[in-house]
């Protein structure tokens, strides 16, 4: 398997010991190989550089060969090994650092073989090679320090890739922090948001009951005064009993107004659509960190609160989602004004879905848009974001 990555602080580690370990036999080369012809010391050294030099083809930053690189040494780390011993008449073992790279490389596509090979087959045949120099003592003695150098190259490997794999799951909790936060920003924006539409909502409720409370009590108050205008020279007495009622009246809508009097409708509440929609917008954008363009098309006119708050939900939902669910960056809304309808249009660049799944709040959206007669639609792909289209026809906003 080749991989295109480069080296690990271990790898270069590795590589400073088999160079170390390289100089170190040219140097014995330089001066245990002296009484030989000095064409024989001269090919021992190319041979080592030979063996040390081609198996880099294969292991070397930016690419690495884990299938290759066991064959090269094979091919030219061994038949040195056999030629040094043969030489010096005594075992010579230049396979060892090699054999901790090989054992650093191994993975499950080529251990079946380079572990019986360098560990077993290897040692067995320098044994029958050079069997007049070597006893079965020594042999065992070749394998053990085989499968030691090989363990060595195993252990690092398995370092490195828990080392990895550490790096990864940081990375990704790291990720997943950053997720979290950034929706929870947007939930706090949603209940921000949720929070204001209902006070709004409640407000408004409470307008319209203050509104009757008062309208109730000065309509009493008004009639019981008219009837005591003709009763105090008639009924002095009635007339009193009259002007008790009206004060016990008085005071109890006095009472009620003064209870319900904070939570008058705010002055915001007579704005037009678009200007309630640019400050939801700005406030999700200041909150969340995401782009936000907002148009206006057509001649605003005005139109009845409750397709107002409709059609902010609408909004506010869309938003959420894009955020939460879409992780967008950037959304575009636009507001149309036509003499058909109204409609809300809201775009974002999220990661999107081939399968769009209807949730609560799709639900609930779906469910404010009919009950004004109005028409939602959601279309989503992946990769290519989410567009939300809310629109309420004019002859609805007639009889709102």
């Amino acid at each position: 398997m080749i991989q295109r990555r480069p080296w690990h602080g271990v790898e270069w580690s590795l590589f400073i010991v088999l160079t170390g370990s390289v100089l170190l036999g040219l140097l014995y080369a330089l001066l245990h190989m002296s009484e030989h012809a000095p064409i024989t010391t001269i090919q021992a050294i190319l041979a080592i550089l030979l063996s040390y030099s081609i198996p880099f083809i294969f292991w070397r930053p930016n690419y690495i060969d884990s299938t290759c690189y066991p064959i090269a040494v094979l091919l030219t780390g061994i038949p040195l090994q056999i030629y040094l011993s043969w030489m010096q008449e005594d075992a010579y073992l230049t396979i060892n650092c090699p054999l901790m790279v090989i054992g650093f490389l191994t993975d499950r596509k080529n251990a079946w073989w380079t572990a019986p090979v360098f560990i077993v087959a290897m040692p067995v045949a320098y044994y029958f090679i050079l069997h007049n120099g070597m006893g079965i003592g020594q042999l065992f003695s070749i394998i053990l320090n085989a499968i030691l150098f090989f363990s060595i190259g195993l252990s690092l490997q398995r370092v490195v890739t828990s080392n990895e794999k550490t790096e990864k799951l940081l990375a990704e909790n790291q990720r997943q922090y950053l997720l979290i936060h950034e929706q929870n920003n947007a939930l706090e924006q949603y209940a921000n948001q949720i929070e204001q539409l209902t006070l709004l909502e409640e407000r408004n409720r409470m307008a319209r009951e203050l509104h009757d409370t008062v309208g109730h009590t000065f309509t009493s108050v008004i009639m019981g005064m008219d009837a005591v205008s003709y009763l105090i020279e008639a009924a002095p007495d009635k007339a009193k009993e009259k002007l008790d009622v009206l004060r016990g009246v008085t005071r109890n809508g006095l009472e009620e107004v003064r209870r319900s009097i904070h939570q008058m409708v705010p002055k915001e509440g007579d704005l037009q659509l678009s200007q309630q929609l640019t400050r939801l917008a700005n406030e999700f954008a200041l909150h969340t960190g995401t782009q936000i363009k907002f148009t206006t098309i057509g001649d605003e006119y005005d139109i009845p609160k409750q397709t107002k708050l409709t059609l902010i939900r609408c909004l506010q939902e869309s938003l959420t989602n894009a955020k939460r669910h879409g992780r967008a960056a950037s959304v575009e809304i636009v507001l149309s004004y036509t003499a058909d309808q109204v409609q809300i249009r809201i775009e974002d660049d999220g990661v999107g879905t081939d399968h769009l799944k209807v949730g609560f709040g799709i639900n609930a959206m779906q469910e404010r848009i009919t009950a004004v007669q109005g028409l939602l639609q959601v279309s989503s792909s992946l990769s290519q974001g989410t567009i939300v289209l809310c629109s309420i026809p004019a002859k609805q906003l007639s009889s709102l």
